[in-house]
């Protein structure tokens, strides 16, 4: 009884008239829904606390086998403020806040649980403190893949071993030397290009400023590693489509 765990807001939909269910990545027990009741009255003193990209201590009564409950009371743990003010980062952390709900099975307790919460904490943290978007959703998406077994191989290429390459394919799930591309008539790439590409990938959070001050723009990096996730995982995250358009603009 009175239970209590603290978790990343990952999503909100409305439930009824007057209430929300939102989804919560925690440590302890993965992925959970709570019913928010009378969350969207003006006088609700939960409404602040449970908005997406959040953090915020839940109080519940846990029942062992249950994914949803119904939520007593919400308290704001972390609300990171930078990220509902400016529009491209609040996009972003929507980006990764989505990829973590999808990537994420429902009352999901493994080993990899505490290892989600802290990239997704990581992600939002250094968005919060306004650090390049493309570079850190490049770092969490290639952290969150290498979880899942579908990181791109940017070591060598993906048919031969060839550690001479020069090209990309998010179908063939990393590099390809010329040969092997010639020959699946996969585009060649500039080796700066690909060099940049590497980099992203390796980088992952742990190493964002080394990677940060090696290049201007990882944009084009960041649309490989969504192919790959669209590509190999079957997961699309219709939030970096947003994204996207905001960058274009």
């Amino acid at each position: 009884m009175n239970d209590t765990v603290t978790g990343i807001i990952l999503k909100q939909t409305d439930y009824r008239e007057a209430d929300v269910i939102i989804s919560v990545l925690t440590e302890e027990y993965g992925k959970l829904s709570f019913v928010a009741s009378g969350a969207r009255k003006m006088k609700s003193k939960n409404a602040g606390a449970i908005m997406p990209c959040t953090i915020a201590d839940i109080q519940f009564d846990y029942k062992p086998q249950k994914t949803m409950f119904r939520m007593k009371t919400a308290r704001t743990r972390n609300l990171f403020r930078s990220l509902h003010e400016d529009l491209i980062l609040s996009a972003a952390a929507q980006a990764a806040c989505e990829s973590a709900d999808v990537m994420s099975l429902a009352g999901e307790e493994e080993d990899s649980s505490p290892q989600k919460y802290a990239l997704l904490n990581d992600c939002l943290t250094l968005l919060n403190e306004k650090k390049d978007p493309d570079l850190v959703l490049c770092g969490y998406l290639s952290e969150m893949m290498d979880l899942f077994g579908i990181l791109p191989d940017v070591d060598e290429c993906v048919h031969c071993g060839s550690l001479k390459v020069s090209a990309f394919s998010a179908k063939e799930g990393g590099f390809l030397c010329e040969d092997c591309a010639r020959r699946l008539n996969v585009p060649l790439r500039p080796a700066l290009d690909l060099k940049r590409l590497r980099l992203a990938v390796k980088a992952g959070m742990k190493h964002y400023e080394e990677a940060a001050g090696a290049a201007q723009s990882f944009h084009a990096e960041l649309q490989d590693l969504i192919a790959v996730l669209q590509q190999h995982a079957g997961i699309e995250i219709r939030s970096f489509s947003f994204y996207n358009r905001l960058f274009d603009h």
